[in-house]
């Protein structure tokens, strides 16, 4: 389906359809890069969130029903701040969802939000053992062994370098990027071999983390109660908690103070450090690989995948400031994690 398509008369149509109701409006919300949200209008004045999903030609993973299941999971255990899934359509890609409303929370921040996050995630990992977790997917660019974290990095920097003909963006992977990575593979080795740990050996199933993988206050909605509830479960599953705890401190999209990512690592790194004694030195050995795959993430405008969805979002013409406020904000990143991480720092 084209971005010419996503219009309000097809979703209404799509809606009242899927909906067994009459949609009345259709009203877009919260639109990106990556789907399209209408917020319907209903015949008794309810809401619900009409979502359609990029075309698997265009990025292959299976958005949709990696979202359903796992909304579908948490509904039937009784979690109440993720939208409940109403119904699907797999030909159409889209699906119903119960509809929050309230505030983008990014719009404005308050200083218990790393709390709640971290709330949220606590909670779900009770969830672990319920009837249907073990069905659950992998989440989405999971790893379960360190080697398969340095894999990843390496393997985003290579087909970002593939890819690279600015000559900004070269300079940077080279100068920065690139030995950044060969430095952060040292340190974990080493690392490992100190404590005895294999960087290969696969973290056994008990000590792995339910993950919304793309989580933060980016896909959060505050209510007039002040509570955040939480949207956009296309990446969730299994995971390593190491990977869960980083990923959720260092992501762009809720730009933490150093005082709140302090505090959501220490809560975090509390909740599976109980089970698993090695959690503490694992975080602290894969944390800067984490940080420079969200360097490496962040220049994924770069990309031509990426290229292809913003001319179906009509934005091709905005690329070269896009490119190039990504390359700043990249280099903004990379900068923060090696003053984090001295050893990291290019020499």
């Amino acid at each position: 389906m084209s971005e010419a398509e996503f219009d309000t008369d097809r979703a209404i149509e799509t809606g009242s359809r899927l909906a067994g109701r009459t949609v009345i409006a259709a009203d877009p919300a919260r639109p990106g890069g990556n789907n399209r949200v209408f917020c319907l209008r209903m015949d008794d004045g309810s809401r619900i969130a009409l979502k359609y999903y990029p075309s698997q030609a265009v990025d292959p993973r299976d958005r949709l029903g990696q979202e359903y299941e796992a909304l579908s999971f948490l509904a039937e255990h009784g979690v109440t701040l993720t939208p409940r899934p109403l119904a699907s359509d797999r030909e159409e890609n889209c699906a119903l969802y119960q509809w929050f409303g309230g505030e983008a929370a990014v719009l404005r921040p308050r200083p218990d939000d790393a709390d709640q996050l971290a709330n949220f995630l606590i909670e779900l990992q009770k969830l672990r053992n319920a009837v249907g977790a073990q069905k659950l997917r992998r989440a989405s660019a999971a790893i379960f062994s360190a080697t398969e974290a340095i894999t990843q990095c390496e393997q985003r920097l290579h087909r970002l370098h593939e890819h690279a003909t600015d000559r900004g963006l070269r300079e940077f992977i080279d100068r920065d990027l690139a030995p950044s990575a060969s430095l952060a593979r040292r340190r974990v080795e080493q690392r490992y071999a100190k404590l005895g740990l294999d960087p290969a050996a696969l973290l056994a199933p008990d000590c792995r983390a339910l993950s919304p993988s793309d989580f933060g206050l980016h896909n959060a909605v505050r209510g007039e109660d002040g509570q955040l509830r939480f949207i956009d479960f296309e990446y969730f599953g299994w995971d390593d908690p190491v990977k869960l705890v980083s990923d959720t401190a260092l992501h762009p999209g809720s730009n933490f103070s150093d005082g709140s990512t302090r505090q959501l690592i220490e809560r975090l790194s509390r909740e599976f450090g109980a089970g698993d004694p090695a959690f503490a030195a694992r975080r602290d050995a894969l944390y800067p690989v984490f940080g420079l795959i969200w360097c490496l993430i962040i220049l994924n405008d770069y990309l031509p995948e990426s290229r292809s969805r913003r001319v179906m979002a009509g934005r091709d013409g905005e690329s070269g400031a896009i490119l190039a406020g990504q390359l700043d904000k990249a280099r903004r990143f990379h900068q923060a994690i090696c003053q984090f991480d001295p050893d990291l720092a290019p020499r």
